[in-house]
């Protein structure tokens, strides 16, 4: 099976936000990725609900920066956000306990 491409996992992401793992989240999660299939935007949570958004927002709660490669490789579950951090693929601004409860935050994506 093929991954799906960068932007059918980003444009999912709200479809596939899980509310019930980010009780009271209210956080801005700005994405800045690089590379050929590189993109910046950012997905706003807030009363149960994540709206995606384009561009770079002026005062994100949490930055993430890295390759779109290793985006991809995060959402698909072949690296979790600690390796990718630890071998240097992944930088973050912003609380680290925001940063390491992500993950749970959305369902991994369905593609056929």
């Amino acid at each position: 099976m093929n991954d799906p491409t960068i932007q059918q996992i980003i444009e999912g992401m709200p479809s596939r936000f899980n509310p019930q793992a980010a009780p009271g989240i209210d956080a801005i999660l700005q994405f800045k990725l690089s590379g050929n299939e590189g993109d910046v935007f950012f997905a706003k949570i807030q009363n149960d609900q994540c709206e995606l958004h384009r561009g770079e927002h002026e005062n994100p709660t949490l930055t993430l920066k890295m390759s779109a490669s290793t985006y991809v490789d995060m959402v698909m579950g072949r690296i979790t956000g600690q390796e990718a951090f630890f071998k240097r693929k992944l930088f973050y601004k912003g609380p680290i306990a925001l940063a390491v409860k992500l993950n749970r935050f959305f369902n991994p994506p369905e593609f056929n």
